[in-house]
């Protein structure tokens, strides 16, 4: 893991600096290797293309952003626009071909976005309606036997003949239009004797529970990650919370791999790893 700060100025003594330290990394990372660049928004655009540079912009895993802070910074603090509250990690693989990656989940109920997704509920009268925002607040003040859903999306990003088909629903027509199906007609007709077929605008959607699976996969987006006095303790300037470590770790490594951390600045990655 390569941890870089974000400071003022990028020039050719600093470009060297970490041009040298990406260079020795990548010639020790195995072909499934990963690396990670912690940087702020200022520079991120050129220390990316020091990673294309050295690593070749097809083997680009992905920018995470993630916050780092849960306070603003003022006008005492020189800042007089949006506050940053967030870094990003740039994730370049030695081959993107080979990266070892494992998808991580996060519960659900946890997750501070699944109320504006799961935002439906099945009355036990068979209503379905749109839910009131105290409702979203307090799922626990709905009829028992209530089940929280969101109007999933129904198409596919990789169209295929087999996919792209019209289906008729409550007397009306619908089709996928350029992209497919996320399913086969068999799986459709699945979905209607279940009652899990909705019509959302114009178009047909599924409806997807919330209690359908008790977690949700992670993304490139951490806004769970901050730091602070309400969150966890920060005892060092250059200190990165144990959980953005932790997930580098977890999403392409496995028991028994190497891991490294050229900088090393408060320790983050060996008590992680």
């Amino acid at each position: 893991l390569e941890s870089t700060r974000s400071k003022p100025g990028f020039g050719p003594a600093k470009k060297t600096h970490i041009l040298d330290r990406l260079t020795a990394a990548r010639e020790l990372l195995t072909e499934s290797g990963s690396v990670f660049v912690q940087i702020g928004d200022e520079t991120v655009h050129l220390v990316r293309s020091v990673l294309d540079e050295v690593f070749g912009s097809d083997n680009s895993c992905g920018l995470i952003t993630f916050s780092k802070t849960s306070g603003a910074s003022s006008p005492m603090a020189k800042t007089l626009v949006l506050a940053g509250t967030t870094d990003h990690l740039l994730w370049y693989a030695k081959n993107a071909e080979q990266v070892k990656y494992r998808q991580l989940f996060s519960n659900k109920e946890e997750n501070p976005t699944a109320a504006d997704v799961f935002s439906w509920v099945h009355l036990p009268d068979g209503t379905k309606r749109a839910m009131t925002a105290d409702e979203k607040k307090n799922p626990r003040s709905l009829p028992v036997g209530s089940k929280i859903f969101a109007r999933a999306d129904l198409t596919s990003q990789t169209p295929a003949e087999s996919i792209s088909f019209d289906v008729k629903f409550e007397g009306k027509t619908y089709t996928p239009g350029s992209r497919g199906w996320r399913t086969h007609k068999q799986g459709i007709e699945m979905l209607e004797k279940a009652g899990r077929l909705i019509v959302s605008g114009s178009a047909l959607r599924f409806i997807q529970f919330f209690d359908d699976y008790p977690v949700s996969p992670i993304d490139n987006l951490w806004i769970d990650t901050a730091t602070g006095s309400f969150t966890e303790d920060k005892l060092y300037v250059v200190q990165t919370a144990v959980k953005v470590i932790q997930r580098c770790m977890l999403m392409t490594t496995d028991p028994g791999d190497l891991v490294l951390d050229p900088t090393c600045g408060s320790g983050t990655t060996a008590v992680d790893a």
